[in-house]
């Protein structure tokens, strides 16, 4: 039932764009971008192991910005669609969830301070 209240309330967006999620993160003490890619290789282990295959993630450093000291990396994670979304938080977060475990080891190793879900349209392609 969660699930399909989940796609009927995005079901106008998912027509013409697709759901990103940002997490704005620290480290927490003692742990390091080392200590992460090393989380990053069992989580892939997990996400192999799921149905649902439409999450891509990425890890992006801040080059510059108006303040550095706010983030040492950014989480990013996408989906083709907003019913694909409900499907793959459903099967890593929900009762009896795949995705529990590692996602603790993530949150012992990380202080995020934001976690934003925007609405993303392409706009332009790349011709090359």
């Amino acid at each position: 039932m969660k699930k399909l209240l989940i796609i009927i309330a995005f079901l106008p967006l998912s027509l013409f764009s697709a759901p990103v999620e940002f997490w704005g993160c620290k480290f927490a003490d003692g742990y390091s971008m080392e200590d992460l890619n090393k989380w990053v290789v069992k989580w892939n282990k997990v996400i192999d192991g799921l149905d649902d295959q439409s999450y891509s993630a990425y890890i992006m450093t801040p080059g510059f910005s108006s303040n550095l000291g706010n983030v040492d990396f950014v989480w990013a994670g996408t989906w083709d669609s907003y019913a694909s979304m409900g499907t793959g938080f459903e099967e890593y977060f929900g009762s009896g969830g795949k995705g529990l475990a590692i996602h603790s080891e993530f949150e012992k190793i990380t202080n995020c301070s934001s976690h934003t879900l925007v609405d993303s349209r392409q706009v332009r392609e790349a011709s090359n």
